[in-house]
């Protein structure tokens, strides 16, 4: 257990400002430091501790009870969480080490079963239409992507991935390997080459891909590129016709079965997600038009003072509002900040500032891109439109290392890769029902 000489002498500085007698110039020196780690209040000697107040336990019986309390009454919880729920209300001298030796010292602990052994993780590999899992084959090896460059591009030409699509646990499978690319070993074992380069393909295909026979030609071929283009063409085609339901008697789920993925999954977005975003302006400005509709109704207000043909309480709201904004040189600005900061009143003006700033001024993330457009423009869902926009940037998408997502669905290989992105397909959390 931990002295609490030291605290004492402190506690007694705090009531009567003096040191102890025979007090050494060392302790005089730690008491004062220690004076400001320290709060007395209320007959008690409290610790500030991220941003509260700890109790200072000042006796060895305390320190026990509370050891009881936090870890034999506990379900003998470990040693971390003994320590954090500890340091919620209480402190004293070395609360770590005490809760270790008390830990270490428990009989319980001691008569507990050993933890289950070890399971490593599943791998999987990363080539797209390959379903290959460790768990699945385990008589197949795994290999990691080569650190250099020149050889990393040839494992990802032939795995129709990218850079963004890498990780420490990506793989590739020994199924895209020749045998020559193997060697044997004293031991027996077969090991990869350094120079080795995978060149078969999966052998499963899903829905109406094409299966390309393997060999060197593959990695010099576009043939899947052709493919992508194809169906990201046919996507966009789709998404632009306007579909007459009296002239087409066939229902909405027997057309959204010949486009989904999957047969409960939701249908996907366009290729490009900007391209859709002009394709379907009518359904857009339903959820995004009506914040400019209100600042154009401002505007108006504030020249002619004139209120729309609208309820009163809505009337009095936009009374409220106006009083942020005023007309400068014909010019609807926000007035709250100094500064004044323009408001753009149009769906165009927006997209027109956000690839100003994002797009032409070196695709920065979202949080430089918003201080930047926050010094010249205001308008309420700035983050919101940003984070869209940032989100839809092909060169964004391409270049940031986002999450790799897997389809859970069995037997399905789709992951958050360059191929999926090109193919519009999008991915959905299970839904949990508590």
């Amino acid at each position: 257990m931990p002295s609490f000489g030291f605290l004492d002498k402190l506690e007694q500085f705090f009531q009567t400002g003096k040191f102890g007698e025979n007090s050494s110039k060392s302790l005089k020196k730690g008491i004062k430091a220690a004076c400001k780690r320290f709060i007395y209040k209320d007959g008690l000697l409290m610790r500030p501790y991220r941003g509260r107040l700890l109790r200072v336990v000042r006796s060895e019986k305390e320190i026990r009870e509370i050891l009881t309390r936090y870890h034999d009454d506990n379900n003998h919880a470990g040693r971390e969480r003994v320590v954090r729920e500890i340091m919620l209300m209480y402190y004293w001298v070395g609360v770590t080490e005490t809760v270790k030796n008390w830990v270490k010292a428990c009989p319980v602990c001691h008569s507990r079963p050993p933890p289950p052994p070890f399971q490593p993780a599943v791998l999987f590999c990363l080539v797209y239409g390959c379903d290959a899992s460790s768990y699945a084959f385990p008589e197949l090896s795994f290999h990691r992507f080569p650190k250099v460059e020149e050889q990393r591009k040839k494992w990802l030409q032939v795995a129709q991935r990218d850079e963004a699509s890498l990780r420490t646990n990506s793989y590739i499978c020994s199924r895209h390997f020749e045998m020559s690319c193997f060697t044997l070993t004293e031991e027996g074992q077969l090991v990869l080459s350094p120079d080795a380069a995978p060149t078969l393909l999966p052998v499963t295909a899903h829905g109406n891909e094409v299966s390309v026979e393997s060999g060197e030609n593959f990695r010099y071929s576009n043939i899947w590129k052709d493919e992508l283009k194809g169906a990201a063409a046919a996507a966009a085609a789709a998404a632009a016709a306007v579909i007459d339901h009296s002239a087409h008697p066939v229902s909405l789920s027997e057309a959204a079965l010949q486009l989904q993925e999957h047969q409960y999954c939701l249908p996907g977005p366009a290729p490009d997600c900007r391209a859709a975003r002009i394709v379907n302006e009518h359904r857009r400005r339903t959820a995004v038009e009506p914040g400019f509709i209100t600042y154009n109704h401002i505007a108006r207000y504030l020249s002619t003072r004139v209120l729309p043909m609208q309820g009163k309480r809505s009337r009095s709201a936009l009374k409220r509002m106006a009083k942020r904004f005023s007309l400068i040189d014909g010019l609807l600005m926000y007035t709250r900040v100094s500064p004044p900061l323009r408001v753009p009143r149009s769906r165009e003006e927006v997209n027109s500032i956000l690839q100003q700033f994002h797009d032409n001024q070196g695709h920065y993330g979202q949080g430089i891109c918003q201080r930047q457009i926050s010094k010249h423009y205001y308008w309420g869902s700035l983050s919101r439109d940003l984070a869209s926009w940032i989100s839809s940037c092909q060169t964004c998408v391409n270049r940031s290392k986002r999450k790799m997502i897997r389809c859970s669905v069995s037997k399905c290989t789709n992951r958050c890769g360059p191929v999926e992105r090109k193919l519009g397909l999008i991915f959905h959390r299970y839904f949990i029902y508590n």
